[in-house]
């Protein structure tokens, strides 16, 4: 079968010299690769990714063109949701016979916002973005609900990955996609994709070089990625998404009671302190799908907490949310935030006790 929107002949290997780069500068730049624009001999548009030289040195070739096949070992239906949900690779590159980069597709146009110089990516990280930023930018902000909403979707996905032997690794919000908070055509489409799938562990073997950013690891030691980190990771990004601060490593539960159950972050909490949480599949789909709930098609909005399993976000509500938000947050260092009673009557007892001695004494 071939892959959607590839070159009819379902080619897996290009030579550097059939490709056409397309422009002066990258699409994109990291520490490993550069992404350029590019057209095949047959005229399609892709994005090709070409590796550094030490990234090549350090290839798995086999794993790497193994991975380029794994869509084929899918059914019909599971390989059309891989390919639209992540930027596969549909090709790898090679130059003297030595593998030096991969063909993958361009990101949907719905996963991009304008700007004056041209469409940007909407990385995940703009669900994190606080009100006075979103605005700033001229971005659409992610309210709380939009918040949980997405992370429920991304959890779907997360299980449809695992669930086809597939873990990310390296899963940080800069790496996944994401689609606008307002509606489109009056319908709210809340969708990710992935980016940097070459860093993909497929069967338990990785083709590139291991990527594990410090502010991204478990606090446990990490021999190989697996379903696991890719939790723990999930959580994190979770509560600095709730924090909306990317820099967050926990999360006052006790301010967000007008948002989520309890029983929700307990699990969270799970998932971000033990290398075993003791939650199932079926759990992690339940969390999944409650949470996608809280957002729906036509656009309304709603909250859970431990009292209602739905009710709706509106000014009201999320007054009350942010009134819990201030009410657990200190306004200020703690001889700002006023003096008990009690230690008011004992400072008036000494200072009595103390002229009552210098009355007699004078």
């Amino acid at each position: 079968m071939t892959m959607p929107g590839w070159s009819a002949d379902g080619r897996s290997e290009y030579r550097v010299g059939e490709l056409r780069v397309m422009g002066d500068f990258p699409l994109g730049e990291g520490g490993s690769a550069q992404v350029w624009r590019c057209t095949t001999p047959d005229q399609v548009s892709v994005a090709f990714k070409r590796y550094d030289r030490d990234t090549v040195q350090q290839l798995q070739p086999g794993v790497l063109r193994e991975l380029v096949g794994w869509p084929h070992r899918l059914d019909q239906d599971d390989r059309k949701r891989l390919l639209e949900l992540c930027a596969w690779p549909h090709a790898v590159v090679v130059e003297n016979r030595t593998v030096v980069g991969i063909l993958m597709p361009l990101a949907p146009r719905e996963f991009f916002f304008d700007t004056s110089s041209g469409p940007q990516p909407r990385a995940f990280t703009r669900v994190a973005v606080r009100v006075p930023d979103a605005q700033k930018r001229g971005h659409t902000y992610f309210d709380f609900p939009h918040k949980i909403a997405r992370l429920g979707q991304l959890l779907v996905d997360l299980q449809f990955l695992h669930d086809n032997d597939i873990v990310v690794g390296d899963l940080q919000p800069n790496n996944i996609l994401t689609t606008d908070a307002r509606p489109v055509d009056g319908v709210v489409s809340a969708h990710n994709y992935f980016l940097d799938c070459d860093s993909f562990i497929i069967a338990g073997r990785a083709a590139t070089p291991r990527l594990d950013p410090l502010p991204w690891r478990p606090p446990y030691p990490v021999e190989q990625f697996t379903a696991t980190t890719d939790m723990f990771k999930f959580a994190l990004l979770m509560i600095r998404c709730l924090a909306e601060n990317l820099a967050a490593n926990q999360l006052d539960y006790r301010q967000y009671t007008q948002l989520l159950p309890t029983g929700d972050f307990q699990k969270i909490d799970r998932l971000l302190t033990t290398p075993q949480p003791d939650l199932t599949s079926a759990d992690l789909r339940a969390l999944a799908l409650a949470w996608q709930s809280v957002v729906r098609p036509d656009g309304r909005v709603y909250r859970r907490t431990d009292f209602a399993l739905r009710e709706p976000w509106n000014e009201h509500t999320r007054a009350a949310h942010f009134a819990e938000f201030a009410a657990a947050a200190p306004t200020g260092s703690p001889s700002a935030q006023g003096i008990s009673p009690g230690v008011v009557v004992a400072v008036i007892a000494v200072v009595i006790v103390l002229l009552t001695i210098i009355i007699a004494l004078a």
